[in-house]
């Protein structure tokens, strides 16, 4: 599916447990829609422009941080049970399979009755937020200038994709695609920025 179809899809599923994976391979785009996305939640926005060192990245650091804070405040306001969103957890439970774990011990809960106060505490208990995967095309990974001289390799497109999706507060994985880049894979296995993370946390 084309990347205007996936690149906001967590905010629209992750808070029902829904998995998904967006593209970073359009840092324009990212930034396009953080700044909508922050407009529309009246949240602090700052343009990262090409005039910053590393843009391509911190851009892409940037878009999955905020998409993570929203995802995130969806799937808190859903274990929340006022009435308004108990009509959304019902239509969630309602769409589940029969064969759904979770939906028959929802049943379970509410066959003698129907109480906030537990469901609320049910929600928290058992409802897990969908993950926020992203894809990497290995070989969209060109060389980058800056006032006419060649930047690095770790500043080419798909290093600097790798290295903001490290640097954000996401906790999951990464998917390769568009073929076998030998390069690229080569230098996952120097790469120390996932460590310096996690001794960072």
């Amino acid at each position: 599916m084309g990347i205007g179809f996936t690149i906001d899809t967590p905010l629209k599923v992750a808070q029902y447990g829904m998995d998904s994976v967006i593209s970073l391979v359009d840092d324009i785009l990212l930034e396009k829609l953080r700044k909508m996305y922050s407009e529309k939640f009246d949240i602090p926005y700052q343009e990262i422009t090409e005039k910053i060192d590393d843009f391509r990245a911190k851009r892409i650091t940037s878009y999955l941080n905020l998409l993570s804070d929203l995802a995130e405040k969806k799937f808190e306001d859903l274990k929340q049970m006022t009435s308004k969103k108990g009509d959304e957890l019902l239509a969630y439970i309602q769409m589940l399979p029969d064969n759904s774990n979770l939906k028959a011990d929802f049943k379970k809960l509410t066959s003698k009755g129907f109480s906030f106060s537990e469901i609320k505490t049910w929600a928290s208990q058992n409802l897990v937020m969908g993950a926020i995967d992203v894809n990497i095309m290995t070989k969209v990974d060109k060389d980058n200038y800056k006032k006419g001289e060649k930047l690095p390799v770790e500043y080419n497109d798909a290093h600097a994709a790798l290295r903001g999706f490290a640097k954000s507060k996401l906790n999951s994985s990464v998917v390769l695609s568009a073929g076998m880049n030998h390069v690229y894979i080569a230098i996952w296995g120097s790469l120390t920025i996932f460590f310096q993370m996690k001794m960072e946390t």
